[in-house]
């Protein structure tokens, strides 16, 4: 029976495509209370990569920008964000535009994607750039034993199979380590660049070493109230009430597909309903210590920032940044020192040069202490074209936890800061004060700066002006005598 069930997917596959829409899954995997997956899954990034209109500015963008090189630009940023059209394309050797990207495309990173992804070459440089490989065998990979076969064989003509590696942060690394040439005006390419390395940089870290991988965060397990990992059935009937299969029982892990990452901005400009969750997400991703003292008519202020994820801070795409914003309030309740205040039209720094240097000591409030990849052409010069960038000018993004010197990761213009550790960063402020001082410290962060959506088309642009504030991921207070 299964040989002839994919026998006849095969046919049908070979000419059409491997994937199956979102929509089909959800027959079996939407009501499971809170916890279904099609569900979580609608409300996350991924089901939104082929949607996300900062991306289709961006890619129009570079096109402009180089268009002796447009198609293949396009066929190469698709390959991840509308992989369910591009990849039975790739496999035959065609490209896919971006004015021709169809309903299949805009469902983004769908359930088949990631769960017919193949292990072999997991992990290494080949699979990086959405260089995944789907299998050929219509199987349908998930994390436990023996699962019951007939409804997913009836319904889709696929067969449900143990993989291990659906649970391995390789396989997130496919999609989550880009590197691209570095392009002339020509379209020649004269070099290549580390775009975005999550999955690097979590290798190189202490999360790594414990086993904490990309799923354990994005994809958590189902726990009780205790903490402890708990089962969950992990599918139901189709189309009825959620009665479970009767040979089923619950299974764990059982990961919930929230997919919460750092793009709350953008799933505010689209009306995604999870932005306020991953705007919740985001604020477990930092901590703040304050530690300091008045004397001699100033104050000496140390703000330790402390990175508690596997990766750096802010990481992913290069137009994030966080920062810090500081204010020093007086006994009569001035405002007597302000660095890294934003404006609420622009979302840009008032005061402040939007080129900032990495500081390890700030005395004036036109320094701001920011955190991110700031990208240069081969020429040194700022660029906020990627495919023109050849490298970083500046990269303080905080790093994770036990992070291990990778040359091709490696913080930029950070040299002779002592307190730039692994882990987290102390900046110390010397301000004039008297007194006691009420200081407060934001972290904030913008997961699409100003300076990323210059000379981007004016439509996008009108969609992101109300969403311009930054989310303030950690906030502390302390009288200092």
């Amino acid at each position: 029976m299964r040989f002839l069930l994919l026998f006849t997917a095969a046919l049908r596959l070979a000419a059409q495509s491997p994937f199956l829409p979102a929509e089909d899954c959800s027959h079996c995997h939407a009501k499971l209370g809170q916890f279904g997956q099609f569900p979580l899954w609608s409300g996350s990034m991924m089901a939104h990569a082929g949607k996300d209109p900062f991306w289709k500015a961006k890619v129009n963008f570079e096109g402009d920008t180089t268009p002796r090189a447009r198609a293949a630009i396009e066929d190469k940023c698709l390959r991840c964000h509308a992989p369910m059209q591009q990849y039975p394309l790739q496999a035959k050797g065609e490209r896919l535009p971006m004015a021709a990207l169809n309903e299949a495309g805009a469902e983004g990173v769908s359930c088949t994607v990631c769960h017919k992804i193949a292990a072999t070459g997991l992990g290494k440089p080949a699979s990086f750039t959405g260089g995944f490989k789907i299998n050929t065998e219509n199987e349908i990979y998930g994390p436990h034993a023996k699962p019951f076969p007939m409804p997913m064989m009836h319904h889709t003509e696929n067969f449900p199979k143990e993989g291990k590696h659906i649970l391995d942060a390789a396989l997130c690394g496919t999609c989550h380590t880009v590197i691209t040439p570095t392009l002339n005006a020509a379209g020649e390419t004269v070099g290549s660049f580390v775009e975005q390395a999550p999955f690097l940089e979590w290798k190189a870290s202490d999360f790594a070493k414990s086993g904490i991988t990309c799923q354990r965060c994005h994809v958590p397990t189902l726990k009780d109230t205790a903490g402890k990992e708990t089962d969950h059935y992990i599918a139901h009937m189709p189309h009825g009430d959620g009665r479970t299969f009767p040979p089923t029982s619950p299974r764990k892990p059982f990961g919930q597909h929230t997919f919460l990452g750092g793009n709350a901005q953008m799933l505010r400009v689209m009306g995604v309903e999870t932005a306020g969750k991953t705007e919740e997400f985001l604020r477990g991703a930092v901590a703040l210590e304050l530690d300091g003292r008045v004397a001699n008519g100033r104050l000496e202020l140390a703000v330790d920032v402390q990175n508690r994820t596997g990766h750096k801070l802010p990481t992913g795409f290069p137009s994030r940044r966080m920062w810090l914003h500081v204010r020093v309030i007086d006994s009569n309740s001035a405002v007597v020192f302000e660095s890294g205040a934003w404006d609420k039209t622009t979302g840009e720094w008032t005061g402040a040069s939007v080129r900032q240097p990495h500081w390890n000591r700030i005395t004036k409030p036109s320094q701001v202490a920011a955190y991110e990849s700031a990208m240069k052409e081969p020429d040194g010069s700022p660029t906020v074209s990627l495919m023109r960038a050849n490298g970083y000018w500046k990269d303080n993004r905080i790093l994770p936890l036990g992070f291990v010197r990778n040359e091709a990761i490696a913080p930029v213009g950070v040299g002779g800061d002592g307190d730039f550790l692994a882990g987290s960063d102390r900046v110390h402020y010397s301000v004039p004060a008297s007194g006691p001082v009420k200081v407060t410290v934001e972290v904030l962060y913008q997961s699409v700066t100003p300076s990323h959506v210059e000379g981007l088309d004016p439509a996008f642009l009108q969609k992101l002006a109300p969403h311009r504030a930054p989310v303030v991921m950690h906030h502390a207070e302390r009288v200092i005598r």
